[in-house]
């Protein structure tokens, strides 16, 4: 099973979502809270939240939609996300469950269709495997995301990255 199978048997009806994904604005609509949830955060803590995840980043689906005034991340997860959970409070988090629904492009579209005609694509596309970011592991990476302390960090980290880079530049 490839991304685009996964993601459209994720719809109640598999084949609205092939028809809806070849007909502009191609999106199709998905519910959460059947396969998957998503964590809703602004493109700046969405990064540092991927950052925190580290190397479980590169597996997990990631939609990002180009909205006014500040991009936005959505992170899936499983299901299990919202069980009794305890996730921090922050004015630009929220988890997408059931009975919501996201705009979502083909796994196999490219940026250039999203451009021309919606504002989503796909950071990191469903593989297929139906690999989702482990619920306790996303609510610590945003837990550790929204510290200040681990921010100030981050910051040095990356200041020192680029500087390093620019000291071995011809």
């Amino acid at each position: 099973m490839d991304g685009a199978q996964w993601l459209a048997s994720c719809h109640r009806k598999p084949s609205s979502a092939y028809a809806a994904w070849e007909r502009s604005p191609f999106l199709a609509r998905l519910p959460a809270g059947r396969a998957w949830d998503a964590l809703c955060v602004q493109q700046p803590l969405g990064l540092t939240v991927l950052w925190e995840l580290g190397k479980e980043a590169d597996a997990v689906p990631v939609l990002e939609e180009h909205a006014k005034p500040r991009p936005v991340f959505y992170i899936l997860t499983g299901l299990d996300a919202t069980d009794g959970a305890d996730w921090p409070e922050a004015e630009d988090v929220r988890m997408l469950t059931a009975g919501e629904e996201l705009s979502m492009p083909s796994p196999d579209a490219d940026a250039i269709t999203g451009v021309r005609h919606h504002s989503f694509l796909w950071r990191t596309p469903p593989d297929g495997s139906g690999r989702l970011a482990d619920a306790q592991l996303l609510r610590t990476a945003l837990k550790s995301a929204l510290d200040p302390c681990r921010q100030a960090e981050r910051i040095r980290a990356a200041r020192a990255v680029f500087w390093a880079s620019k000291r071995h530049s011809p």
